[in-house]
């Protein structure tokens, strides 16, 4: 689900979506105009003022959290849409995992013992967003069961 993204407007999309879309906005590398480099940072914030944007924050593969003016901003290399799962950012990685994880066994246990549409397709999302082997690896059961090896046609890469 690499979805290239090309500017701000689509960073704050993502961000202001997540709960809708899963995963977050990543990049390869950011340069300021200061000179200094971030590899792999994840955005975690874009603020506007009248219409137009101020900052932004990420987090780096570091742990650094960074709030930039967008005048400082030089270059971002390689924007783009990933789900969790695909992330190169091991730190926030870690984090939106845990997070995501708690969500799903609260989302498990306010839906206990009604296994609806609903709930099933927002669970799957879920999944999907995390990946199967990070459903078995925190020892997590969902409700209903859950295919490892499913390729959803939207999905599907074509030659």
């Amino acid at each position: 689900m690499f979805n290239m993204l090309f500017g701000l407007k689509d960073i704050h999309t993502v961000i202001a979506n997540q709960r809708k879309i899963g995963g977050a906005a990543e990049a390869d590398s950011i340069r300021l105009s200061s000179g200094e480099i971030y590899n792999n940072p994840v955005f975690t914030n874009v603020d506007i003022s009248k219409g137009q944007y101020v900052s932004v924050g990420f987090i780096d593969e570091n742990g650094a959290n960074i709030i930039a003016h967008v005048d400082q901003i030089a270059i971002i290399k390689g924007l783009q849409h990933k789900l969790i799962c695909q992330l190169n950012n091991s730190f926030i990685k870690q984090i939106m995992v845990r997070d995501t994880l708690q969500y799903l066994q609260k989302l498990c246990e306010v839906n206990h013992g009604f296994v609806t549409q609903t709930f099933k397709k927002e669970a799957m999302k879920i999944v999907r967003d995390i990946s199967v082997k990070e459903l078995h690896k925190h020892n997590i059961t969902l409700p209903f069961p859950v295919e490892d090896n499913l390729v959803h046609m939207s999905d599907r890469m074509h030659a």
